[in-house]
């Protein structure tokens, strides 16, 4: 039997798990899952799903090059509304609750489990490129247009 490699369908594979994900936060957030947990394990398992999105995006190079083809104006744009996102749910949040009560109802969990390690990716996918250095054409004519000087 020949030995072929398996195509990949990045954005469709990307897509299927990002909603799979998304509905299975919400649906956990609506069964109250998030509430049965203890402060720490509600934080440990926030920062689970984002060091778990931090090494897809560093470790896989078709995730990363999907990401990559997105404009940095999108990436940066990403960020800074699931930024917003996050401080507008903080704030409203119920002090009294503790952010414990808070984070087990459903709008801040999905932004603390499913949109604040999307963010993570997207600010250091948007800081990579805006840090690397964009290719432009020079205003001069090409070296090659004119005959050299014998």
């Amino acid at each position: 039997m020949e030995n072929r490699p398996i195509p990949e369908n990045t954005p469709r594979t990307l897509g299927l798990a990002l909603g799979a994900w998304g509905a299975g936060v919400a649906l956990a957030a609506l069964d109250g899952v998030f509430a049965r947990l203890a402060p720490a394990a509600d934080l440990a398992l926030a920062a689970f799903a984002c060091a778990f999105a931090l090494a897809t995006y560093a470790l896989d190079a078709q995730v990363r090059a999907h990401v990559h083809r997105m404009p940095r104006s999108l990436l940066a744009a990403a960020a800074i509304a699931a930024d917003i996102a996050l401080a507008l749910a903080l704030r409203d949040a119920n002090v009294e609750a503790g952010m414990a009560g808070a984070a087990a109802r459903l709008p801040l969990a999905l932004i603390a489990y499913f949109g604040l390690p999307l963010a993570v990716v997207a600010h250091v996918a948007a800081v990579r490129a805006y840090a690397a250095p964009q290719l432009r054409s020079g205003a001069a004519k090409s070296p090659g247009a004119s005959r050299a000087a014998i």
